[in-house]
């Protein structure tokens, strides 16, 4: 058999390696130092939360400011009610208006009440007056005087029914405009509450006391301020306390593969230059996400544990953190010959 010629051999291996090189260099590398940009975070904080709205996405009508320090109780964030702000103010003087009716109604219909006891009290009066009268014997009085008496009874007793049809018709006025109070203003505080709810619905009040610190919006890589839009249950910032810290940095896709959890990091803090710590990475996202205020990249959730608890006091939520993790040697970069 013809051997081939030893200048193929030799050409078929420069080939090859060539191969092999291109390939080696268009894979990512993993092995070596890795460094992560990310930021201090409060481990409670409180998320500021764009409210549920009919309008997606809808704009902020009221941001609070970032830094601001805050109370519990503190409006952060707000949008436009629409008519529900109006209506909860013309509900609330309706209600006091119908509660100034139903006073002067009742206390007019309570006078008829009173003048209706009385003309019963002088009726009756009269009826037994004019009873006593006609309970005089025949034999006593002229036939003229007594048809007279007991005509003056007879008509006395129907006065007397009929003042006492006219109370029970007042007293029963009365009740009846004490009902119809209490429904008209049940209708207006229900309607109240309907409105109040809808203005609270469009903004989110403190929890806790803590700084204010904005969040950036995914969709145009811009840091969150009023008259931006967003969509509801979007996180536009958080309210960061004295709790303990840890940090959350992001690593580009070609970076994960270099990562995992339980893997111990080094931490240098841009604000405490004099400051190294260890952690350990205790979360990586499930899926990469982009961030538009970085350029077109997409990046995992890092979340780092801060293995030194004394050093949470000197830090702040939003410092700045360069994390370095060791990447060991790939084995596939192991086994490539020289």
């Amino acid at each position: 058999m013809t051997q081939p010629p030893e200048s193929s051999i030799r050409q078929r291996g420069t080939w090859r390696a060539g191969l092999l090189a291109l390939a080696l260099s268009s894979a990512p590398a993993l092995a070596g130092p890795l460094m992560l940009t990310g930021q201090v975070r409060a481990l409670d904080a409180e998320p500021i939360l764009m409210p549920q709205s009919d309008v997606a996405p809808a704009t902020l009508r009221y941001l609070i400011p970032e830094g601001t320090q805050v109370q519990p109780g503190d409006v952060l964030i707000r949008l436009d009610p629409g008519n529900s702000l109006n209506n909860l103010q013309e509900l609330e003087a309706q209600i006091e208006q119908a509660g100034a009716r139903r006073d002067k109604d009742l206390a007019e219909l309570k006078v008829k009440a009173i003048d209706a006891r009385i003309a019963l009290i002088q009726a009756r009066a009269t009826r037994d007056k004019a009873q006593v009268d006609a309970e005089i014997p025949r034999d006593h009085l002229s036939a003229l005087d007594f048809d007279r008496y007991a005509g003056e009874y007879e008509r006395a007793r129907r006065e007397h029914d009929l003042k006492r049809a006219e109370l029970a018709a007042a007293q029963g006025a009365v009740q009846r405009r004490q009902a119809d109070a209490v429904l008209e203003v049940r209708k207006l505080e229900a309607q109240l509450a309907y409105h109040r709810l809808q203005v609270e619905a469009a903004e989110q009040r403190a929890t806790r006391a803590g700084t204010v610190r904005h969040g950036f919006d995914s969709r145009s890589g811009q840091r969150y301020a009023e008259g931006m839009s967003a969509y509801p249950g979007a996180q536009v910032g958080e309210v960061a306390g004295n709790s303990a810290m840890g940090v959350r940095a992001f690593a580009l896709e070609s970076e994960r593969a270099g990562l995992r959890e339980g893997q111990p990091v080094t931490l240098r803090f841009d604000a405490l230059g004099d400051v190294v710590a260890s952690g350990r990475i205790e979360r990586i996202a499930g899926a990469p996400e982009a961030k538009r205020e970085w350029g077109d990249g997409r990046y995992f959730e890092v979340d780092v544990g801060i293995d030194d608890a004394a050093l949470s006091p000197r830090l702040l939520s939003g410092m700045s953190v360069r994390v370095d993790a060791e990447v060991p040697d790939s084995p596939a970069a192991a086994q490539v010959a020289p």
